[in-house]
């Protein structure tokens, strides 16, 4: 590779550590497909909350809020977002924290690729992600008189969990972590055959297949855009914990063969929405036929819900 191109790919990064979790800065960006260099600030101890007060938090996440926090195929950067926008309401400080598999920074670095149990126990194996983002808030220990970053994410926990114990759990000792202003929504990665816009000029860059989709430093901010993918995912997971809380689990021994099929199904996020959309069909003698139009009303009344929420 030329020594260039290893610039271009790695001049936005700043790594801020070298050993477990290194944690990172992006200060620059090549405002690829329409991308910009996002924004940090730091949070100030007149930000922060008690404990008992960030632990309230998370109750209303899991009890109060509507989100659904076991289906965790697809989307943090969805959930991530309505807390947030739910954390403004509540005119609370807080940042993002992303947390990527160390392939997305450089070439040169090996996959070790963020994994985590199933909560909702169907999916065979480790569900695994290359990123994964959830809101940071600061909180004031009372006792010690001393501030400190919390992760607030019930996909993980009923509690809040400081920033080691957060990445802890994600079983990537080699991951690299950032935090960003709330108000970034996603990021763009550079695929084979990108363009990018250097001294005036668009230039396509060539890339083999088999290589990673690197993050370019370039991030997009939320706005009305997202409304609708945002209110899907959340739709669709309702739908999955749902009918996995209401039938998957209660099947017996005997239904072995229809669990396999069941789980197998709502454990692919991707297929399940598909399904629930009325973009595809599954198979007549699919066991999901049964509950097809129970779940494809429910999902549109939830779709509708969070459609509903986010334009408000």
């Amino acid at each position: 590779m030329k020594k260039y191109t290893t610039t271009f790919l790695l001049s936005f990064i700043y790594l801020l550590g070298f050993g477990q979790h290194n944690e990172f800065k992006i200060d620059y960006s090549y405002g690829i497909a329409g991308g910009v260099t996002p924004t940090y600030k730091v949070l100030n101890n007149e930000d922060a909350i008690t404990k008992k007060e960030a632990n309230e938090l998370v109750r209303y996440f899991l009890e109060e809020s509507k989100m659904d926090f076991k289906s965790v195929y697809n989307g943090c950067q969805n959930r991530a977002m309505v807390m947030s926008l739910m954390l403004n309401d509540k005119k609370i400080s807080h940042l993002k924290i992303w947390n990527f598999d160390p392939y997305k920074i450089a070439l040169y670095n090996k996959q070790d690729a963020l994994d985590v149990d199933d909560p909702l126990g169907i999916k065979s194996g480790k569900i695994y992600w290359d990123f994964h983002v959830a809101v940071v808030i600061l909180v004031k220990n009372d006792s010690t008189n001393k501030y400190e970053k919390y992760v607030i994410d019930p996909s993980f926990s009923d509690l809040p969990l400081t920033v080691s114990e957060w990445l802890t759990i994600q079983n990537s000792p080699n991951s690299h972590y950032t935090f960003l202003n709330p108000e970034w929504y996603n990021f763009v990665t550079l695929q084979p055959n990108s363009s990018i816009v250097c001294n005036n000029e668009t230039s396509n860059i060539v890339i083999p297949n088999c290589f990673p989709y690197i993050i370019t430093g370039d991030f997009y901010k939320y706005s009305s855009v997202n409304f609708q993918p945002i209110a899907e995912e959340l739709a669709v997971n309702q739908q999955i914990t749902d009918f996995t809380t209401t039938v998957i689990k209660k099947l017996n021994e005997a239904d072995s063969d229809k669990k396999v099929k069941l789980s197998a199904l709502l454990s692919d996020f991707n297929s399940i929405k598909a399904i629930l959309k009325g973009e595809n069909t599954l198979d007549v003698s699919h066991p999901f036929n049964v509950y097809l139009s129970k779940y494809k009303k429910s999902y549109t009344e939830s779709l509708n819900y969070w459609l509903n929420q986010l334009n408000n």
